[in-house]
């Protein structure tokens, strides 16, 4: 009596599942494997686009995205693939996935050289790098997190890679470079600064470009305690930026940043005299206390050059009286 009450619960059982997965799955002969009718391609490259565009326009964007790609999957010489390719871009951007979107919209490219929506794509690539740019990472153990801006490199990079004439490229140039600013990658953001004015010499970013140039020059100099070359390239390019501007704001900023690099400038060459006197060195320290007056009179330092320079004259001409 149990054994035949087991053998009709497993039969119930096996009934309904298998109506269950007539319901859901179907076997297909081409593909020798079971398919979910909800998720298989259509018969046609026109039906798989219309299917996709259905959940596209009801703002279902993933599932959108999915079903796009599926067409281009499995449809990828219909005339609708470029489009499909394309929407699928579209939808992930809609969803809330910047950089699903870069990757699908930098394969029309790739894929579909030849697509009329080059412009579209590269504004919107704009838009997305722009979005990295200014996205907040957040910290790990301390550390600010960068990866969004690297991937906002990346996708400036790829603009100027694919319409380098583009009403784009300049400004994509230019944000490469405050990428690398805010990286800290000061070498690596005068290189795209100065590219920029190579590059696109008629662009409005030009003179933008110089002042940056110069800034992450002045930048470099606070962090490079002992190397005085890169503190004059600064203060070389600030200046030449102060006499070209035509910006009176950007120009009053210039000369105020050219101010205090003459004061770092002017320390370090106090810092170095009064080594060489500490050691009575009053020959050479006399020398470096001289540069501050000639060089840089109007600093903080100027009033103490002169003070130990008269100082110092004194000490030299009883040394002379000694000698004689």
């Amino acid at each position: 009596m149990i054994l035949k009450k087991t053998i009709i619960i497993i039969l119930v059982y096996c009934f309904f599942f298998s109506v269950a997965a007539e319901a859901f799955w179907i076997w297909t002969p081409k593909s020798k494997k079971l398919v979910n009718p909800k998720y298989a391609v259509k018969d046609s490259p026109q039906q798989q686009y219309d299917w996709a565009m259905t959940f596209y326009k009801e703002g279902d964007y993933r599932r959108a995205a999915e079903e796009f790609l599926r067409m281009v999957s499995n449809y990828k010489n219909s005339d609708l693939a470029p489009d499909a390719q394309y929407y699928s871009a579209i939808s992930y951007q809609k969803a809330g996935m910047p950089y699903k979107a870069f990757i699908n919209f930098q394969a029309v490219i790739e894929k579909y050289p030849f697509t009329k929506r080059i412009a579209e794509i590269v504004k919107a690539e704009y838009e997305l790098g722009e979005i990295f740019y200014h996205k907040h990472s957040g910290k790990l153990m301390g550390m600010e997190l960068m990866t969004d801006v690297e991937k906002a490199i990346e996708i400036f990079k790829k603009i100027i890679e694919n319409s380098p004439y583009s009403e784009y490229a300049d400004n994509a140039q230019f944000m490469m470079g405050m990428c690398h600013k805010k990286l800290m990658q000061y070498n690596e953001a005068v290189e795209s600064f100065q590219k920029l004015t190579q590059e696109y010499p008629t662009s409005d970013l030009v003179e933008r470009a110089n002042y940056e140039v110069a800034q992450c020059m002045y930048i470099s100099s606070l962090k490079a305690d002992y190397d005085q070359e890169i503190t004059d390239d600064a203060m070389g390019e600030f200046k030449k930026y102060a006499v070209q501007t035509r910006d009176k704001g950007l120009r009053d900023e210039a000369d105020q940043t050219i101010a205090l690099l003459k004061e770092r400038k002017a320390e370090s060459l106090f810092n170095s005299a009064e080594f060489y006197e500490k050691r009575k060195k009053y020959k050479s320290a006399r020398i470096y206390y001289n540069r501050i007056l000639n060089n840089y009179p109007t600093t903080s330092f100027a009033s103490l050059a002169k003070i130990r320079v008269e100082y110092i004259s004194v000490i030299l001409e009883s040394e002379r009286g000694r000698k004689k």
